[in-house]
């Protein structure tokens, strides 16, 4: 890559374009290019005034917002980096991603306080507010910035599940922010129009719709997919929606959309292998939009190797392929030796070229580990080892396979299970932990086999509980697992490792609920009877009787939207609040039928 048009920089491009065109909009709150663009330069100046410039790091905790896009804008004008943290995580993971990353200071609201020492800047502050108002608001220079923006400064580090127990940092150069953003321009025209932002800014699928709008002068329409109500009128009632990006898993609930708000023009889908049945619904509902599967670790920053389906293209059942690299990527099928498998066989995927991420922030041996030298390339360049297994087609479609290694993906989300093992292993209660990925209804989900510590004492019940309600509170919710499973010793391998696919073949076919039912379920309303067997389905279990808590037996927000839109097809009123704030099918039911029952707070992992 010879000339690097950094994010920052396309962003100022289309505000000479045209200054007084719709940037964001965030409810009724609508914000022009040039207020985006004159409030980030403004925050970027305070930011250097702190001594926050080239090569620094800040991180930002703020909900998906107008403010939010202006801080992410104004770290990179700075000439720093950003580090998103989900305000919504344990403290005790926020806190372990900001004693690793050490930020030179916080950017958020007085609202949220983390649990480490750090220094903060409260962005709606008096004082943080006035200081802002009486600065410039014209492009920060390379003067200010005591220097100019290289191409391999860090732009942005997003943390991944770790099998030590701490989350990695993952470093991505200007460099590779800006060659995603060069292909995603041309790839999906619509950038160019309205683009929903509505996922997790702690997961790098959200870059995308972050920065491609406002390098392509279009909008971003900050919006839920579903309002609490589920009726998704804030997505889809200000205009159509042209670039949608989504995992798999979201497909599922997008039945639920009304039809503004589905994207017309691109629809992006990547985060986990991508199945043709998924997208049946979806292509029915909107013809006219092409669909994108894109394939990426975050150490090719977001998305490097993509396939196409045009709008009238046929596609057949089972795995869409991940297709071809981008420009700019380099892609290896190799053995374990590093040499390239035979055409059409099975070998471990390796990414070179522009995009690859400088490497694990403050690990320099597993940086050493993942990212190596590239035997084919004369000039000595790395590619990064993704532990990902394909195949390649005679025409050069890459088909995903598998994983090498023990990781998977968790709603999209790069799950190391040996993370959750050593949370769990804190407990006193743990003597041993063995989790295991399970495909489930909905999914993957993560069950944890534990031997309890001798003197651990109660109930194995309230014990199974007591363990995931601990896991939940220190780890995402897409580490929790959906059962704790207690066993008196862990199944061996004759080599003497834990035997993980016993210990899966062992589970019960019904891990929830009792098979039999209780004598308050034989005198279920209609509407309860309607919720349970619909919980039951969704959560491929037999039975779930009346005061079974759908999350506790494996359900998550997703699956949880999804039950509230098959309850509304089927006439019952019942939203996703109704069901997060739930939990069990009496309380779903007293809700829909319009009592007043008060439920007792749900588990929504």
């Amino acid at each position: 890559m010879n000339h690097v048009v950094f994010a920052h920089e396309l962003l100022e491009s289309q505000v000479v374009r045209n200054p007084a065109a719709l940037a964001v909009q965030e409810g009724e709150r609508t914000v022009s290019y040039a207020e985006l663009d004159a409030r980030a330069n403004r925050l970027a100046r305070h930011l250097l005034a702190r001594g926050v410039g080239a090569g620094g790091i800040v991180a930002v905790a703020l909900p998906r917002s107008v403010e939010l896009i202006v801080t992410l804008y104004a770290a990179l004008k700075a000439g720093a980096a950003y580090i998103p943290l989900d305000v919504d995580h344990p403290a005790a993971r926020v806190a372990a991603v900001l004693d690793d990353a050490r930020p030179a200071v916080l950017l958020t609201t007085g609202s949220y306080t983390p649990a480490t020492a750090v220094a903060r800047l409260d962005l709606d502050a008096p004082g943080t507010l006035r200081a802002l108002e009486a600065l410039p608001g014209d492009t920060v220079t390379d003067d200010e910035r005591g220097r100019a923006v290289r191409a391999e400064d860090p732009a942005y580090v997003i943390h991944t599940s770790g099998s030590t127990g701490t989350p990695k940092g993952v470093v991505v150069p200007h460099r590779g922010l800006a060659a995603y953003l060069g292909w995603a321009l041309d790839a999906y025209p619509g950038l160019a129009g309205t683009a929903l932002l509505h996922s997790a800014v702690s997961f790098d699928l959200t870059v995308t719709t972050l920065f491609g709008p406002l390098s392509a002068g279009g909008a971003v329409r900050v919006a839920p997919l579903l309002d609490p109500d589920g009726t998704a009128d804030d997505a889809g009632t200000d205009g159509p929606v042209t670039f949608l990006k989504v995992t798999p898993s979201h497909l599922a609930v997008l039945d639920a959309l009304p039809q503004s708000a589905l994207a017309t023009v691109d629809l992006v889908v990547g985060g986990e292998q991508l199945l043709g049945e998924q997208l049946d619904a979806w292509r029915r509902r909107a013809p006219g939009a092409a669909v994108t599967n894109e394939y990426g670790p975050t150490e090719a920053t977001v998305g490097c190797v993509t396939h196409r389906v045009d709008p009238k293209t046929e596609l057949t059942g089972g795995p869409v392929p991940i297709g071809r690299p981008a420009p700019g990527v380099r892609v290896h099928v190799l053995d374990e030796q590093l040499r390239p498998v035979a055409e059409g066989a099975t070998g471990e995927l390796f990414l070179a070229g522009d995009q690859l991420a400088l490497g694990y922030l403050n690990r320099p041996d597993q940086t050493e580990e993942r990212f190596v030298r590239d035997p084919f390339d004369a000039r000595g360049a790395r590619m990064y080892r993704t532990g990902d297994l394909v195949r390649m087609r005679p025409d050069g479609t890459l088909v995903f396979i598998g994983r090498k290694d023990q990781q998977v993906k968790i709603r999209s989300h790069r799950v190391e299970p040996g993370e959750v093992e050593t949370a769990l292993l804190t407990d006193h209660r743990v003597a041993q932990v063995c989790v295991t990925p399970v495909s489930m209804p909905g999914g993957l989900r993560l069950v944890a086999h534990v031997v309890p510590e001798a003197q651990a004492t109660g109930e194995r019940t309230d014990l199974a509980e007591g363990l995931r309600a601990y896991a939940a509170s220190r780890l995402p919710s897409y580490l929790v697992p959906s059962a704790v499973v207690l066993v008196h010793r862990m199944p061996l391998t004759p080599q003497g490792k834990v035997d993980r696919a016993a210990l899966v073949a062992a589970l019960p076919p019904e891990p929830g609920p009792a098979a039999a039912a209780d004598e308050a379920d034989t005198a279920m309303t209609a509407a309860e009877k309607l919720l349970a067997d619909l919980c039951a389905e969704l959560l491929g279990v037999q039975r779930v009787g009346l005061d079974d808590n759908f999350f506790s037996l494996g359900g998550n927000s997703l699956l949880g939207i999804q039950l509230s839109a098959q309850a509304r097809r089927k006439g019952l009123t019942l939203t996703p609040t109704d069901v997060f704030r739930s939990g069990s099918v009496r309380v779903m039911a007293s809700r829909a039928e319009g009592t007043t029952t008060t439920a007792p707070s749900a588990d929504r992992s």
